[in-house]
């Protein structure tokens, strides 16, 4: 009886040497960035400033000490970048009202770049989000949404905006078709969705209506994200932390993704672990 009652301590003890890497090492949580880097001449939307970078000092300063410091002049939707409800809603919340919880979130990346091919306008839809959720389960519940076109960021503005001129009406790049943004609003509790493209709307769009449903349900939009190649379909938390700017419509964001995918020597990842201790406390407690 004693040796009965020995085995499941034993089994616990086992369990947990392992899982705290006692008898083996486990990996770190993987931090992925998503944000380009903010350069003078990098992709902006055709309507903005561009971005300008000025060094003030850079050197030995007759104090005897070396000093940098620059200043820089841009857009708020400049680069990664969030929009603030308040950019398309009068009297929403402005950038520094956003609640620092509605900004991280169960990550999603929805991969589209087999939908596009040609169609550089090409609006993901209501079907291209079900079929995400038929392969990977229901879009979790404050759940950041980040749309995969394959649209990179620092290729170019022919290739990213689909004209090099500072024209608006020649824009060209895909976004999110209205009717998909409805069904999230109606059917799903996303806090963001972002985009590896210069907008949330297609960019043949003249009229903003995805903008015009997601803003106003106090739905954040992320613009120009980067490195989506290297994100999970799940799996991931999401973090977006913009520059507060007070009274702002929008800022640069720093947006990276956290991926806990840490085995125990056992193999086992922190989940799995959890279970199979719980049932090795029930097989303690029945065989007292």
């Amino acid at each position: 009886m004693a040796t009965t009652n020995a085995f499941p301590l034993l089994l616990v003890l086992v369990l947990l040497g392992l899982h705290c890497g006692c008898l083996g090492q486990s990996e770190e949580p993987r931090l992925i960035d998503l944000t380009w880097t903010m350069e003078e001449g990098m992709n902006m939307y055709p309507t903005h400033a561009e971005y300008r970078f000025t060094i003030v000092y850079r050197g030995n300063q007759t104090g005897g000490y070396y000093l940098e410091s620059n200043e820089i002049a841009m857009n708020e939707h400049t680069g990664t970048h969030i929009d603030a409800p308040a950019h398309f809603v009068p009297g929403a919340w402005k950038l520094d009202q956003i609640p620092l919880g509605h900004l991280t979130g169960p990550g999603v990346m929805i991969d589209v770049r087999d939908k596009i091919g040609d169609n550089t306008d090409y609006a993901v839809t209501k079907q291209d989000l079900q079929d995400w959720e038929r392969e990977y389960g229901r879009i979790p519940e404050g759940g950041i949404i980040m749309s995969w076109g394959e649209q990179f960021f620092e290729e170019g503005p022919v290739p990213y905006l689909g004209s090099d001129q500072k024209n608006a009406s020649l824009l060209h790049s895909p976004g999110l078709h209205p009717d998909a943004a409805q069904w999230l609003v109606d059917n799903r509790d996303v806090k963001v969705i972002g985009f590896d493209t210069i907008s949330a709307d297609t960019g043949d769009s003249t009229t903003y209506p995805t903008h015009k449903i997601l803003l106003p349900n106090n739905i954040i939009i992320i613009e120009n994200v980067g490195h989506l190649n290297e994100m999970p379909p799940t799996g991931s938390t999401v973090y977006a932390m913009p520059i507060k700017i007070g009274d702002g419509s929008g800022a640069p964001t720093r947006v990276f993704a956290i991926i806990d995918d840490r085995t125990s020597a056992a193999g086992l990842t922190t989940p799995d672990f959890i279970l199979i201790l719980a049932s090795a406390i029930m097989l303690i407690v029945q065989a007292m």
